[in-house]
């Protein structure tokens, strides 16, 4: 079984200083891996919040260098080593959030680095195995040249990819055919281009091109928040007829011979749309 765990769904500038939608990131879990996908503000509070204990962490994912997906890297990298006191778990990361490059400061200090048993430079093409995971980078177009994004294949259940923010680009689609579950970072409704990143529009077409069984949009911006990313989802399954759902704090997906997804209940049991935020 694969267990994904949203702990946020907020990105961009805006939506992460208000925390108008939380910017926690996404957990990953399987018989033999527990991961944690860019860790913006809130990753460690919204982690604890959610029952999720930091120091099970053995291995960190992150697709390039901005706060919205770097905030509490090196919070969690001393969870995941107990405060550092032994060496363990993985942290692989794109080229800029260890090096950083012409744009980008590097986001893990020379202290956190030394912490983890093993660290990867994740570049377009590179393929390597964390726990029951085999993962492939692939490229994505944002601000930060070196951002990338990823694909997960599992032994028993097929594939997923995750794709941070980028924009729309011919090939993109290719890297992703044949996953069951996609996640997209869709940062703005339809009609709203920015760019380097993604709008409802592109996820459509991105749908329509993959036809994964389930695509979960997350990462939104202001803009989206007004519109309701409840109603852009539901423009992208009327497109393409590809299942589709937004993303919301504290949703469970869980990943079987069929993909399930677990809404967050409120106190009485309830789905609770705040918990959307």
């Amino acid at each position: 079984m694969v267990e994904i765990i949203f702990l946020g769904t907020g990105g961009g500038r805006f939506a992460m200083m208000t925390q108008k939608a939380r910017t926690g990131g996404i957990r990953i879990i399987t018989e033999k891996v527990n991961m944690h996908v860019d860790p913006g503000p809130g990753a460690l509070i919204y982690s604890i919040e959610q029952g999720l204990n930091p120091q099970k962490i053995n291995a960190i994912l992150i697709s390039h260098s901005h706060l919205d997906h770097t905030n509490d890297a090196c919070l969690l990298i001393e969870a995941m080593t107990d405060g550092g006191k032994r060496k363990r778990g993985v942290l692989a990361a794109a080229h800029s959030v260890l090096e950083g490059n012409e744009i980008c400061d590097r986001m893990i200090t020379r202290y956190h680095m030394q912490l983890p048993e093993k660290i990867i430079d994740a570049r377009v093409g590179e393929k390597f195995s964390i726990g029951d995971l085999n993962i492939e980078v692939g490229r994505a177009i944002h601000a930060d040249p070196d951002t990338v994004g990823f694909k997960f294949e599992t032994q028993k259940f097929g594939s997923f990819g995750y794709l941070p923010d980028s924009e729309y680009f011919e090939g993109l689609s290719d890297f992703f055919r044949g996953v069951r579950l996609l996640i997209l970072s869709v940062l703005r409704p339809s009609g709203q281009p920015w760019k380097g990143h993604m709008t409802t529009d592109d996820a459509a077409r991105i749908a329509e091109e993959v036809k994964p069984e389930l695509l979960v949009i997350t990462h939104f911006g202001m803009l989206m928040i007004m519109k309701s990313p409840l109603r852009e989802a539901r423009i992208i399954k009327e497109r393409t007829g590809v299942d589709a759902v937004a993303a919301k704090y504290g949703m469970h997906i869980i990943m079987k011979e069929k993909i399930r997804v677990v809404e967050p209940k409120g106190r009485k049991g309830q789905v609770d749309l705040r918990f959307f935020m």
